[in-house]
């Protein structure tokens, strides 16, 4: 860069339109830039006109930006252009602002100066005005050796003096096309209210989609993209010096951060929809694997719920058999052919819908669905005639054939046969009609039978996966059974006497609730008592069908639930993983909305007692640092709640700071959690119906 005391004429025509300043003009001098005639040729003035903009609005949010008469006009009330916004290079911007390398002023100028399209630009900004102007000659007229006679381009800046003390105003002489595309780049500019992004970034709906922004600037355009997206400013790094590329992976990786983490139904229902009509998306697009955060699964389980019946599967290669018998059922099949098979897994479990094998068996062993008739109510020939079927098939097939058998009135199990095997419990279960029928009372417990010794093998068989209806393995150990009924037959003509049951089958015992063991905690116990008795009132007032309903709606494993409301000793742990455990409090806290209680109630109730347990033994002094933040997370939402919930935050903080010693034996430090325990009941009326 040359600078010079002196001017050039000051009435001398620059290339593309406008005149430099007149001689009336106070002239200070000239600032020169040495450019190669090919460099930013790829600019195009309405990416030259967008840096200009963009550096108004770094100095003013509100600056003014608007096309009248044949000028654009970019004005902003910030302190002006001082000595080293004039060098090329250097840069102050923070990264709440667009501008990064100290380049697109002086760039800016020369694209727009070196095109024809473009008349005047004048720049008035505090004690100081240009004009830039682009003028082309060789180095020291043509004294040097040279490739080409092109010479070099020369950005000049005519420098003059004015009176302003504020601000700075640019006047660009320009076409309003080029104008309005520039300015359309903008979405502080073209959208009211309009607030830059601080975190991840934004889906945008409402634009076409494909647009890339980062700070509400236009990067560029994705085709195919199905919405657009806004990054933060902190990602500006990811763009080109040129401001019109993002490197892919990065582009990837920003996408796909935002679309899983968010909880926007719109935004939900846009990509739910568009996969479930078959349609693609574009590799970026593709994060359903990524969905981590448990409020946004929760917000797919919302949409799922207002959208797709309960009674919805898809299905995979190997799941056909099971297909058809959902189908026979009356399920509905939905599909994501545009989608990878990872990709189909991980968006349908979002959306909380099973595979056809796992619905067809969840189906089957679906719970407190089916009225039960009471041994008691059957009849005398009722009980014989149950009694000596049952009896029958297990000394054709063996006593390993069935366990305990059951009547029942009515049932949604859809059962095959008249009846329905459990694989939890081992149970099978008979429509009562069949008592009168010897003959059809037979045919079920022998279909039937084959599910459970499929399932839980005995004798000369194995188990076997595919134990189902409509399964190969099912219908060969059917066939197998009917083969030794005629073996029976052409032998002896008749069934071998019923051997013993062994004596390693005992009956389950049956264990009492957790809210009733002394053995666990008296505030877990309470916790658990207390979500039973508000359970009612939130399934009626948010009309859910029931507890899975309401649990399925959170997207929280149901491991959560039982844990809460069956609780174990302080201190358990399961050998895998955590279950046993409700440690992770954002999906404690969606537990809790759900049901209506406040979220850090439900968490500290059930965890406060983990505090000072390291590695399964008690640890004097402060507890270890993940407990102490969880416990400063429910502090901090007590304070939100303020009152007589906010007054139980310095008792909790002294327990997590080790101030108040915590020690096992003596729960007399569960006082803050019995207290928020009390407060919640009081809240929610739960004792008002308490005969006085």
């Amino acid at each position: 860069m040359d600078t010079s005391n002196s001017s050039p004429d000051n009435t001398k025509a620059r290339p593309g339109g406008g005149q430099t300043p007149t001689p009336e003009t106070p002239v200070i001098g000239t600032l020169t830039y040495l450019i190669s005639p090919g460099y930013v040729q790829s600019w195009s003035p309405v990416r030259a006109m967008c840096e200009l903009i963009a550096n108004a609005l770094d100095e003013d949010p509100s600056a003014h930006v608007a096309w009248a008469d044949g000028v654009l006009t970019i004005a902003d009330e910030g302190p002006g252009i001082p000595e080293e916004g004039l060098i090329l290079g250097e840069s102050f911007k923070t990264d709440e602002q667009i501008g990064q390398f100290g380049e697109g002023k002086k760039i800016g100028c020369l694209v727009l100066a070196r095109t024809p399209q473009v008349g005047a630009i004048r720049f008035e900004t505090v004690g100081y005005g240009f004009t830039p102007t682009v003028e082309r000659e060789r180095l020291l007229g043509g004294q040097l050796p040279s490739r080409s006679e092109a010479g070099a381009e020369i950005l000049v800046y005519h420098v003059h003096r004015n009176e302003r003390r504020e601000g700075t105003v640019i006047t660009i002489e320009c076409p309003k096309d080029l104008a309005d595309e520039a300015i359309g780049r903008f979405r502080t500019l073209t959208e009211p209210g309009y607030t830059p992004p601080w975190t991840t970034g934004v889906c945008v709906l409402d634009r076409e989609p494909g647009r890339v922004w980062i700070g509400g600037v236009l990067v560029s355009t994705v085709p195919g993209f199905l919405a657009s997206y806004d990054l933060p400013l902190t990602d500006k790094g990811l763009q080109n010096r040129d401001r019109t590329v993002i490197e892919a992976g990065a582009l990837r990786e920003a996408v796909r951060a935002i679309l899983a983490t968010s909880e926007d139904q719109a935004v939900i229902d846009r990509f739910a929809t568009h996969v479930l009509a078959g349609g693609k998306l574009r590799e970026q697009e593709q994060f359903f694997t990524s969905v981590y955060q448990p409020r946004a699964r929760a917000a797919w389980r919302t949409w799922a719920r207002a959208h797709l019946s309960d009674k919805t599967y898809y299905t995979s290669p190997g799941n056909e058999e099971a297909a058809l018998d959902l189908q026979d059922m009356q399920y509905t099949q939905i599909t994501a052919a545009g989608l990878a098979q990872h990709q189909q897994r991980a968006f349908m479990d979002l959306l909380g819908v099973h595979v056809a094998r796992v619905k067809q068996q969840r189906h089957y062993t679906t719970r407190n669905k089916t009225t039960w008739v009471p041994d008691r109510d059957l009849t005398a020939q009722q009980r014989a005639v149950l009694n000596n079927a049952v009896e029958l098939v297990r000394r054709a097939v063996g006593p390993f054939a069935l366990d305990r058998v059951r009547a029942y009135s009515d049932s949604e199990e859809s059962p095959c046969a008249q009846g329905f095997y459990d694989p939890r419990t081992g149970d099978v279960a008979v429509h009562i009609d069949l008592l009168d029928s010897r003959k059809a009372l037979l045919a079920t417990l022998v279909h039937e039978a084959a599910h459970r010794v499929g399932h839980r093998g005995g004798g000369p068989w194995p188990p076997i996966p595919d134990y189902g209806d409509r399964t190969r393995g099912f219908e060969n150990l059917l066939s197998e059974f009917v083969a030794v009924l005629l073996d029976h037959a052409a032998g002896t003509g008749k069934l071998p006497d019923l051997a013993d049951a062994p004596d390693d089958t005992p009956g389950q015992p049956v264990r009492g609730s957790g809210a009733d063991d002394p053995a666990v905690p008296a505030i877990r116990r309470d916790l658990a008592r207390l979500l039973a008795d508000q359970l009612p009132h939130a399934l009626a007032a948010k009309q859910f069908t029931d507890v899975k309903d309401l649990v399925f709606s959170t997207a929280v494993p149901p491991g959560y639930w039982r844990t809460l409301t069956r609780p174990r000793p302080a201190g358990y742990r399961q050998s895998r993983s955590s279950r046993g455990r409700a440690w992770d409090y954002d999906r404690v806290a969606l537990l809790a909305e759900a049901i209506g209680i406040h979220p850090p109630v439900v968490w500290l109730a059930y965890n406060l007692c983990e505090g000072p347990i390291l590695g399964g033994q008690q640890r004097p002094g402060p507890w270890r640092k993940r407990m102490r933040d969880a416990t400063a997370r429910a502090c901090a939402d007590l304070d939100a709640l303020g009152g007589a919930y906010a007054a139980q935050v310095p008792a909790l903080r002294n327990l997590a700071n080790g101030t108040t010693p915590a020690r096992f034996g003596d729960d007399t430090w569960h006082a803050p959690a019995h207290t928020l325990i009390a407060l919640e009941r009081q809240r929610l009326n739960l004792d008002a119906q308490t005969p006085a």
